[in-house]
């Protein structure tokens, strides 16, 4: 048995004798859900949680009223455990933090603003359940556009909620909008680089066939449906049946999909489609209240999706080499800061280009520009890309922390060697031996105390190197 398995087994026994032990009825007329738990922390977001005690309104509001769940699992009980829910229990068991978030806590149950607080004994922790939003199921076909409004509130609280990450606000929010929807399936699909990728999506039927949903099979269905889109903004198709005269070659593409009924939101930029939220196989009917809805719910999705594929798109040309794509200085000073004062080792390489004003002066910068990006490929093929940083025009300095002196010696080895073959094939060989492409002087430490004189040092090696060069072809250009 494992000790996970162990503390699994200890912790469902333990809950049993401080249910007996302490006096929980207390609880028992507060007017909204609580328990308290037993939680077992796993570092890779698969631990589990017992309940000690739940009153009558935490178990009317899970839908457990005929259950006695005092010592079993939140997964046994509730039909899963999230990895927000998890994490939650965790913050609060074991760091002390409160959290408050808004959840379908139980498997197909009602979504509730939950609350988590610690206890005073580590590893316990409380959860609180607040019906504050009462989902009408019928809203939709009651046409009530306020409740459609608080619906795209809630979804836009999730998404810029700081209590996950963003990938799991955006899960989060999608399984929601599916609860309302009642549907099937809820998506993403983005372009990126021109190309197709879904990287969020909820699905109520974990076992789905991951085939049909790949982005190319969906832009199978967006190339026929894409003509109407640019027209009404919109694509709704509420049976499959409506469209089979209007629209055969959707008609058949859905259809061998399993699909029956559709809904694509397109999201422009610049009069550009830059990606579709897509609602498959949904059941709602009243078609002006869900266009309300998911119009304003996809604006909400793309809006901060596209703010932040900006953010990252900026942060990568803050720290990265326009011309060669390897890190650049702004990314070389923060990693000297990282590993300044730390117990690795570490392997540091200084590299500066040879001859390259001479070959910007005669063949010109184009060239100059194709002898920079290939030095740099010649170190990001050694070294990981990471790794390798271009802090000046012709210079470049790899840090390798946590690598042993003799995988960076052989490393250094092979990168010497892929220089000379490239010599050859570009009949630049000197017979003294002398590295044509680049100086090179390198050193390695078994800390990184004094970083900054390592960096130094191997500069200085360099700089050694680029004097025999220098003496082998007659000037210092």
């Amino acid at each position: 048995m494992s000790e996970f398995d162990e503390n699994l087994r200890l912790s469902s026994r333990l809950v049993q004798e401080l249910y007996h032990k302490y006096a929980f009825n207390m609880y028992d007329d507060m007017p909204y859900g609580y328990a308290i738990m037993k939680v077992i922390e796993a570092d890779d977001d698969n631990g589990e949680a017992f309940f000690i005690y739940a009153n009558s309104e935490f178990l009317s509001m899970t839908d457990n009223e005929d259950i006695d769940i005092k010592g079993k699992s939140y997964r046994e009980v509730m039909g899963g455990l999230s990895i927000s829910v998890y994490r939650n229990l965790c913050k609060a068991a074991y760091h002390k933090e409160k959290s408050i978030f808004f959840e379908n806590i139980n498997s197909g149950g009602s979504w509730l603003d939950v609350m988590t607080f610690p206890s005073i004994q580590n590893g316990y922790c409380a959860m609180a359940l607040f019906d504050s939003f009462v989902f009408d199921s019928n809203f939709i076909e009651n046409e009530d556009l306020a409740e459609a409004d608080r619906v795209i509130v809630k979804i836009a609280k999730m998404i810029h909620s700081s209590e996950d990450d963003f990938d799991i606000n955006v899960h989060r929010a999608l399984r929601f909008l599916g609860d309302c929807l009642k549907c099937e399936k809820t998506y993403i699909l983005e372009f990126f680089h021109g190309q197709p990728l879904i990287r969020y999506e909820w699905q109520k039927d974990e076992n789905f066939d991951e085939e049909e949903y790949a982005p190319e099979v969906i832009m199978e269905r967006i190339q026929y449906i894409e003509p109407w889109i640019r027209e009404n903004h919109i694509f709704i198709v509420e049976n499959i049946d409506n469209v089979a005269d209007k629209n055969e070659p959707v008609y058949k593409v859905m259809r061998t999909k399993g699909i029956r009924s559709m809904i694509m939101v397109p999201y422009y930029v610049d009069n550009s489609i830059v990606g579709y939220l897509i609602i498959d196989n949904y059941k709602e009917k009243n078609i002006c209240t869900i266009k309300y809805l998911v119009e304003i719910t996809a604006i909400t999705f793309f809006s901060e999706i596209h703010s932040r594929r900006l953010v990252e798109k900026l942060t990568f040309m803050g720290i990265h080499d326009q011309l060669t794509n390897v890190n650049n200085r702004n990314a070389f000073n923060l990693r000297v800061c990282e590993l300044e004062g730390i117990e690795d080792c570490v392997g540091i390489a200084y590299a500066d280009v040879n001859g390259l004003k001479m070959i910007n002066d005669e063949l010109g910068h184009d060239a100059g520009d194709a002898r920079i990006i290939k030095i740099a490929s010649m170190l990001s093929r050694v070294f990981l890309r990471r790794d390798v940083f271009r802090i000046g025009g012709d210079e470049f300095v790899v840090i390798v922390p946590g690598i042993g002196k003799d995988e960076f010696d052989e490393k250094i080895a092979h990168l010497k060697k892929i220089a000379r073959q490239l010599e050859n094939e570009e009949k630049i060989a000197a017979n003294s031996g002398v590295n044509m492409f680049f100086s090179l002087g390198y050193v390695w430490a078994d800390n990184c105390f004094e970083i900054n004189d390592l960096l130094k040092k191997a500069d200085e090696l360099m700089y050694e190197e680029k004097q025999k060069y220098y003496k082998v072809v007659g000037h210092r250009r």
